[in-house]
């Protein structure tokens, strides 16, 4: 699910910029591209760039919170595998030895070399 809602929100957000740019600006912005935004689209581009930016960049912002929340969640559930892991680590006995188990494998830590 996380993997198809990223894709989504790539989507949008490339929709939204193309949107963006084809919109005139003061300056103009990209509309030369298409032949200007205006007489693509017809006189009332204006009204109808202006709501369906609107619309994607609501659906970026939803899509986006979405997104953190789930990866956040994911992530809790790790945290709480940790900790169980932990706690069953914590429940075996630990083994008892005078040397901390180098005897047990001939290794030598005294300070002579006798």
């Amino acid at each position: 699910m996380i993997v198809a809602l990223t894709a989504l929100f790539f989507f949008i957000a490339v929709i939204m910029m193309a949107i963006i740019l084809i919109q005139p600006g003061s300056s103009g912005g990209l509309g030369f591209i298409g032949g200007g935004s205006q007489s693509a689209f017809g006189t009332k581009t204006g009204n109808v760039m202006t709501k369906l930016t609107t619309v994607l960049a609501a659906l970026f912002f939803i899509s986006a919170f979405v997104l953190g929340y789930l990866n956040a969640r994911t992530s809790k559930v790790d945290t709480k595998e940790i900790l169980q892991m932990k706690e069953a680590a914590e429940e075996v006995p630990a083994e008892t030895g005078t040397g901390g188990g180098f005897e047990e494998i001939g290794v030598d830590i005294s300070d002579t070399n006798e």
